[in-house]
């Protein structure tokens, strides 16, 4: 019996094969023969057998490569051009940019190997590289990275994507709408020095023009990452230098006491209000309180008490932030307030807002003065109070959502060994 796609001349087995008619765009022989060196029947046919199947797996292989060379889609026919000269081991790159060595390495292939004309294109860095604008680099971003916002709330995601689309803003404004792949190294250097000029006439912080610089570098870098390419991203090393960061402070006992007497913050919202009161004696984060739905809120407890936890409005910053804390003082009383008023309503998750408002009604009230002092040192004030009374560290961990470095047993304190911790310093008025 003779073997698939063998022949015999003088002895000698030779594989012998007519190119397959589905095949012809990416096969330019017409019939495809070659000695397999050897005499032996049994061996020939073993070695046609692989021989076949591995041509079956080359043809099927270019012909999904060529489907992507010609496609409609210009991004889709490069992401295809720069995986086909990676295949081969090459860097993905435009024929303008190759040096002449690398364009000998590619002759050279083309020449010892059988390529359709697209793949030969492909090779040679000929598929014209698409143009699309930055916000469009931003569209292909952001869907890239929407893993990264599990963990967010609405909120953080409007003002994170605002960061960005205001840098892109910001960047065509002092250099001009350019195509994302004609943005260069000059171009991120102008925005720089614009961004000097910037700090300079208005009193901005550097780290106002760092946050744009950055958010710029990374949508970059993703979205090299995106096609595949080893490109310099024009945007690394551009920062502005920063003076230090002037760290937060705890406020004191006698001007959160102050903040919480009623009427303390006239023309203030009782919503912010009551989100400032909560805050006090359980030590959340502002996007913690202000993103509890109703069912987080349990009063009809031996302990009143909230669950921080992951609902429909935000995620949590980590897996250590999910925790059960009791409800003290005027922290139950704003609770209280919260669950009869039937929750948050049109405020709930809206933390950026609430806390731009209340920082505002803080220092206009005259109570804080200081500007490292914020509604975020609500929480710094309750860590101190913590250490002050020398709490074990994994009971402090647990009321505040950090992590316990040591290995965890059983399951800590519950909610009436918390409420007699807290109860030590929880404010009342």
């Amino acid at each position: 019996m003779r073997g698939l796609h063998l022949k015999q001349v003088e002895g000698i087995w030779y594989y012998q094969r007519r190119r397959p008619v589905r095949f012809a765009d990416v096969e330019p022989r017409e019939l495809i023969r070659f000695t397999l060196h050897t005499q032996d029947f049994a061996e020939a046919k073993l070695i046609a057998a692989q021989v076949s199947r591995d041509l079956d797996r080359d043809w099927r292989d270019a012909v999904e490569r060529g489907v992507s060379l010609s496609a409609q889609d210009a991004a889709e026919r490069y992401r295809a051009a720069a995986a086909l000269q990676q295949s081969h081991g090459f860097e993905p790159r435009s024929a303008l940019d190759l040096t002449d060595a690398e364009l000998l390495d590619r002759l050279r292939l083309l020449i010892l190997g059988q390529h359709s004309v697209p793949e030969q294109k492909a090779i040679l860095g000929m598929t014209p590289e698409p143009q699309f604008s930055l916000s469009d680099a931003f569209d292909r971003f952001w869907d890239y990275i929407k893993d990264e916002w599990i963990r967010v709330s609405h909120d953080q995601q409007r003002v994170k994507r605002n960061i960005y689309l205001k840098a892109i803003r910001n960047f065509e404004e002092a250099i001009g709408a350019l195509p994302f792949q004609q943005v260069e190294r000059s171009h991120a250097v102008q925005f720089r020095a614009w961004w000097v000029e910037r700090v300079k006439e208005k009193g901005l912080k550097p780290y106002t023009a760092n946050r744009e610089i950055n958010s710029l570098r990374r949508m970059f870098s993703v979205n090299y990452d995106i096609d595949g390419l080893s490109t310099t991203n024009p945007f690394s090393g551009v920062r502005l230098k920063e003076t230090a960061e002037v760290a937060r402070i705890p406020l004191e006992t006698e001007q959160i006491v102050a903040l919480a007497k009623p009427g303390a913050l006239p023309g203030l919202h009782d919503d912010f209000v009551r989100l400032l009161r909560l805050l006090i004696n359980t030590g959340m984060r502002p996007v913690e309180a202000i993103g509890l739905e109703l069912d987080d809120i349990i009063l009809d407890h031996e302990v009143p008490h909230v669950h921080v936890r992951k609902n429909a409005v935000r995620g949590l910053k980590t897996d250590h932030s999910e925790r059960l804390l009791p409800l003290l003082g005027v922290s139950l009383e704003a609770a209280q307030e919260l669950v009869a008023a039937d929750g948050w309503g049109k405020r709930l998750g809206k933390n950026m807002y609430a806390t731009s408002i209340i920082n505002r009604a803080m220092r206009d009230s005259g109570i804080v003065t200081d500007k490292r002092q914020s509604l975020y040192s609500l929480r710094h004030w309750f860590q101190d109070q913590l250490t002050k009374r020398d709490v074990v560290d994994r009971a402090q961990a647990q009321l505040m959502g950090h992590k316990f470095q040591r290995p965890k047993y059983g399951y800590g304190k519950d909610l009436v060994e918390l409420r007699e911790i807290v109860a030590q310093f929880a404010i009342s008025v």
